[in-house]
């Protein structure tokens, strides 16, 4: 056995990838089934005992029969002049090659000539299509079958077409049988010229060369290079070209594609018996528009290991292509299903075509994407927010809610196709807006319950295994903020920004939270961030002295208001980073449309069981003095054991708001030394300048000290045989 590799056979365009499988298929059957097969960068790689395969298509290739008797036009209808000339040529040629070809025809005209009596379909060859498909499969030759089931799946009582193969074996006019029929003519003529011909349009087919003239017919959807048409030519318009031995050859192949039984009668069979076959999606490629009309898209599968004729038709035969033990029925689950081992085993990548309307009225396959089959653990991760989504019916959904829909689903496919951490944070953004514009939409409250979002572990460890930047600290630092203590009295972050009540325990309906009519705080996603955060601060302030008294557990309690008791801490430079920002004059590098990003990717998530993560050391920075005092009293220190914690004071939230800077500065220092301190950090300290807003912004996260704000407290703080800050606030 010798390998060949024939440049002509490639997985793009879609006629030279299906004129591959036509090779393979025809060579398995009727020469060599130890022959095995391999797609190369050059081409498609054959070992086989055949040495000649150009004479072998010529001399000994055995058509198999391709009838569309359902179809106008297919040569069985009263109108159909050229393509039943094509078919009478066939019948009246004496080679023993097209015996099951005639016996096939002389069942399909008797099937027709049942169903115009019985009026099932017009002399036009209008009518029910599924009767006559129905009927003519009962009773057609075996080797037809695979041509029938390649062109429609019937299925539930109802026929659903292929969109490799159009509408039933046609696209529009074009019925691609008797296309067949007329290259047939050309590559089987017996004439010396005529096998002359062949075997040289067969060596060009395969070698990807021209050396013959090509035939002026149509190629159809497979190749739009080629198919001619408006813009095909500096001169306007070109007329459609073919080697006929292209076209003979993927029509062939396409029948590896035919529907398998087992895979007919799972739920929701359309998309689900056609191999490798899910409904469209303009995401995941440059090429393509959310009004695009398309038929589908067919995923042709490429493998690099020599496979026989066996072992590709059980791949087809299969079609595995699973997301989440489900056959994959849309392009987001068959990207999912690439890259969680959803897929055969030898399957290297994946070219995904779309059957989309471009050429007037008719249909090409056009290129959207290779696709490598690698395991990416991460993606899996999508699965935990997916099943909240389709409960939104995107046809009926408000506009604003359409929107955002479409947003989530193009996050959605980005990162099942691409996996890395950005990719996450956009999906969780994506959703975080999705369930924004549900909160807000009366109509779509009452019908889609609350999410109930995922653990953020397993997130937040995908979300810095390629990112540790400021804004995703500050965002974790936010979002994992819970006030309260018991689940009865818990709101988190997420409750406060989103228009989300808490669950409740004791309602089944509700036990992941009811709707509200606004958020607790408004404003999050449409006013600055910083001022949405110090409102959050003034209602804590409001809030936490409440809930201090209902505790009871933290001894002899404050004297004042702490923030947020739980939450992971951020490092302080990050905080005063943000303080900073807000003042829009530092030279400090923090991306506020980044954090915002961060800070919806994070509060789609739950923070309850995260802990405190320690973060790698962050970038110092001039420290703000105000906020270097505040820090220590929003999370309560004790100047002694048994002495009460010093926290804020119970209107400086809105102090800061209002401006109040040097005035909330004053009454913190003065509590500090009233308390024993030694030193606190003057107003005039050299140093960045901030907004009394930002402070307030900054004061919510909880913070966590570094070396540099460790000597700001040394200053500020120390007493003769007090401990050092970190210890006392961890």
């Amino acid at each position: 056995m010798s390998e060949q590799v024939f440049a002509g056979l490639t997985p793009e365009p879609l006629a030279s990838y299906l004129a591959g499988l036509g090779l393979i298929r025809l060579l398995g059957e009727q020469a060599d089934p130890a022959a095995t097969f391999a797609w190369t960068a050059d081409g498609l790689a054959i070992k086989t005992s055949v040495t000649d395969l150009a004479a072998w298509l010529t001399s000994e290739y055995v058509p198999t029969p391709v009838l569309s008797p359902w179809n106008g036009g297919s040569g069985f209808g009263l109108k159909d002049i050229e393509p039943r000339k094509r078919l009478s040529r066939l019948m009246d040629d004496p080679s023993p090659r097209l015996a099951v070809l005639k016996e096939a025809v002389n069942v399909a005209e008797n099937v027709v000539r049942r169903a115009r009596s019985a009026g099932w379909i017009t002399a036009e060859g209008k009518g029910d299509k599924q009767r006559v498909v129905l009927e003519f499969r009962n009773r057609c030759p075996e080797p037809l079958l695979p041509w029938i089931d390649a062109c429609v799946v019937l299925a539930q009582e109802k026929a659903l077409f292929p969109p490799l193969l159009g509408t039933g074996g046609n696209d529009g006019r074009l019925d691609f049988s008797t296309n067949f029929h007329e290259q047939l003519l050309v590559v089987l003529d017996e004439s010396a010229p005529g096998r002359a011909r062949s075997v040289a349009l067969a060596r060009d087919a395969l070698a990807g060369i021209e050396t013959e003239r090509l035939a002026a017919a149509p190629v159809g959807q497979f190749d739009p290079a080629s198919a001619g048409g408006q813009g095909s030519s500096p001169f306007g318009a070109a007329g459609s070209l073919v080697n006929p031995w292209t076209y003979v050859l993927l029509v062939e192949g396409a029948l590896l594609f035919a529907s398998g039984t087992s895979r007919r009668h799972q739920h929701a069979a359309g998309r689900a018996a056609m191999p490798f076959t899910v409904s469209y999606s303009p995401d995941g490629s440059t090429s393509g528009a959310p009004a695009e009309e398309s038929r589908g898209e067919v995923w042709a599968p490429v493998w690099t290991c020599p496979f026989t004729l066996a072992e590709v038709r059980q791949l087809f035969g299969e079609a595995r292509a699973a997301w989440r033990g489900r056959q994959a029925r849309r392009a987001v689950d068959f990207y999912a299903a690439t890259r969680a081992l959803g897929v055969a085993r030898g399957i290297s990548e994946f070219v995904r075509y779309g059957l989309q309307q471009r050429n007037g009225l008719a249909f090409v396959a056009v290129p959207l994407d290779r696709v490598q089959v690698v395991d990416k653990p991460e993606v899996r991760l999508a699965a935990r927010i997916e099943d909240w989504v389709s409960w939104i019916p995107g046809g009926e959904a408000s506009r604003t809610v359409g929107t955002a829909l479409r947003r989530f689903e193009s996050a959605h496919m980005g990162y099942v196709r691409d996996g890395d951490a950005i990719a996450l944070r956009d999906l969780l953004a994506a959703l975080t807006s999705l369930e924004m514009a549900v909160g807000r939409s009366g109509r779509m409250r009452d019908a889609i319950p609350v999410r109930r979002p995922p653990a953020a572990a397993e997130f937040l460890s995908a979300l810095t295994s390629q990112q540790d930047c400021r804004e995703l600290r500050i965002a974790v630092g936010i979002a994992s903020c819970i006030a309260g203590y018991g689940r009865a009295a818990e709101r988190t972050m997420r409750q406060l920004l989103l228009p989300i009540e808490p669950a409740d325990r004791s309602d089944r309906a509700h036990r992941d939270g009811r709707w509200r009519d606004s958020p607790v705080v408004p404003g999050f996603g449409v006013r600055p961030l910083r001022q949405v955060l110090a409102d959050v601060l003034a209602w804590r302030s409001r809030t936490a002295p409440d809930e201090i008294v209902a505790d009871g557990r933290d001894g002899p309690g404050f004297n004042g208001v702490p923030t947020f008791r739980r939450g992971v801490p951020v490092p302080a430079s990050d905080l005063h980073a943000l303080a900073v920002g807000g003042n829009g004059t530092s030279h400090i590098a923090l991306d506020d449309q980044a954090l915002d990003l961060w800070l919806r990717a994070c509060l789609a998530l739950d923070w309850e069981r995260v802990g405190n993560r320690h973060w790698a050391a962050a970038e110092p920075v001039t420290p703000i003095p105000t906020l270097g005092l505040l820090h220590p009293l929003a999370e309560g220190i004790a100047p002694s054991k048994d002495a009460p914690r010093l926290a804020l004071g119970p209107d400086w939230a809105v102090r800061l708001s209002a401006g109040q800077v040097a005035g909330v500065h004053a009454d913190a220092a003065s509590r500090l030394r009233r308390a024993g301190w030694a030193a606190v950090p003057a107003l005039e300290l050299p140093g960045e300048t901030a907004s009394g807003i930002a402070i307030a912004a900054a004061l919510v996260p909880r913070c966590r000290y570094l070396d540099w704000h460790r000597e700001l407290a040394r200053v500020a703080f120390k007493i003769n045989t007090t401990p050092e800050p970190e210890e006392e606030l961890s």
